[in-house]
């Protein structure tokens, strides 16, 4: 098994060299990022175009803005219609798309390589030009205002946002990144068109395109359709402390759901912080299903948990490790935590080996190679760390990840977990009445 282990990165760097093509970072005149990556599998090219904007960077006055204007920018420019940019780019074969998040808005298409000249002009337009149509304001504005009921429907929706507010309470964090259907119904176009012309603007973004192009030619493309924007004022961001409520009670919300949230959320190091990829390795060790923290919770007779799960909130200002669990029984949410807390608790005594690291930082390698082939995701999945952590972090994740060793991890896990500090939040069945 041992030699197999081994043979495995050996191939996996042949396949990855065999695959990756030029990669090229560059800003423009008017400070725009741009990264270039050459990917020759298949006959396409992907641009994703990542805005600094969303919920982080609004108010408590504006929140839900971001959302609503990513729906406007479907909808015209001063030289293109709704259909022009809709179906335009699906009449070349194309496929157009944006998304929103905490930190940032990301507009996504993927075309047929000898059409890419049509999708950057309808994109770049769509980003720089749009008029956002006073007919169409309030159709949008109801098509939001939907997806909050919907959003307000969804359990587990329900829970991410509890579990926010009471992680990030007084910050822009704590805000729900689709808005309240209250600021939804009383904004008006202009204050969304202002919003608009405060944001998007090129020194505030950084365009990510990969797929089939020789670097040289796609330059002239990239300038010709982004580098003559004019460069803009930077949007302000109000200055905040991310102080979640660290501590050994746990937040219980009840809710008239059927399934226990639980999610325990602890502090980790910046990524850009020594520390970080080890923590990390850690992080993905914890979130194996063989895991001693999957096996206290999942295993036995009367488990406490049908499905345990660790990831990385990686922000600029902070890093949380949030651990969520699905319980069997509401009764057991005190239980549960303790659990949780007593497996951390027992990490520095673990001696982590070679083999523990490889068995990370492989399936990341695979996932690398396996994700630069789906160019309708690659730029997606990419986009917030793109945002948050800069191309540097990005490119040099996987190396990085690689270097970590058995000290490495030991000291992470001496640091962070010999008296870990947590957050705990729960969202339960309502209680049943007795009759």
């Amino acid at each position: 098994m041992k030699k197999i282990l081994t043979i495995i990165p050996i191939i996996l760097m042949i396949a990855s060299s065999a695959l990756a093509g030029k990669t090229t970072f560059y800003t423009l005149d008017n400070g725009m990022q741009v990264i270039l990556k050459e990917n020759h599998a298949s006959p396409l090219i992907s641009s994703v175009v990542v805005v600094r904007a969303g919920s982080k960077y609004e108010s408590d006055a504006n929140n839900g803005f971001t959302h609503l204007l990513e729906h406007m920018l479907f909808n015209g420019t001063e030289t293109k219609t709704r259909e022009d940019i809709n179906e335009g780019i699906k009449d070349f074969g194309g496929y157009i798309n944006a998304f929103t998040r905490q930190e940032m808005t990301g507009y996504l298409i993927v075309m047929p390589r000898e059409f890419i000249e049509q999708g950057l002009d309808i994109q770049s337009d769509q980003l720089f030009g749009s008029i956002l149509p006073a007919e169409e304001f309030p159709k949008e504005r109801d098509i939001v205002v939907e997806e909050i009921k919907k959003d307000n429907d969804v359990e587990s929706g329900v829970a991410g946002d509890y579990f926010t507010s009471v992680k990030f309470k007084g910050t822009p964090y704590a805000r729900p990144v689709i808005g309240y259907e209250s600021t939804i119904r009383t904004v008006t176009r202009d204050e969304v068109m202002s919003y608009y012309k405060e944001h998007y603007v090129p020194n505030n973004m950084t365009a990510f395109i990969t797929g089939d192009f020789e670097t040289a030619e796609m330059k002239k493309l990239v300038d010709r359709f982004y580098g003559s924007r004019p460069k803009g004022k930077l949007p302000r961001l109000e200055k905040f402390n991310i102080s979640p409520p660290y501590g050994t009670e746990v937040h219980i919300k009840n809710y008239p759901s059927k399934v226990t949230y639980v999610d325990i959320s602890l502090p980790g190091p910046l990524y850009s912080e020594k520390e970080y990829f080890a923590y990390d390795v850690l992080t993905q060790y914890l979130n194996s299903s063989s895991s001693p923290l999957s096996k206290a919770l999942t295993d036995g007779e009367n488990p406490l948990a049908s499905d345990v799960s660790a990831g990385l909130d990686v922000q600029s200002e902070f890093t949380l490790l949030n651990i969520s669990i699905r319980a069997n029984d509401p009764g057991d949410i005190e239980k549960i935590v303790r659990t949780a807390i007593d497996v951390l608790g027992d990490l520095p005594g673990i001696k982590f080996t070679a083999d523990d690291i490889r068995r990370v930082v492989v399936p990341n390698k695979v996932y690398e190679i396996k994700l630069e082939e789906k160019l309708h995701y690659y730029g997606i999945m990419k986009a917030a760390v793109l945002a948050t952590c800069g191309y540097d972090f990005l490119a040099e994740y996987v190396d990085n990840l690689s270097k970590v060793t058995s000290s490495d991890v030991q000291k992470a896990a001496k640091k962070y977990f010999s008296k870990p500090k947590y957050v705990a939040c729960a969202l339960a069945p309502e209680p049943e009445v007795q009759e």
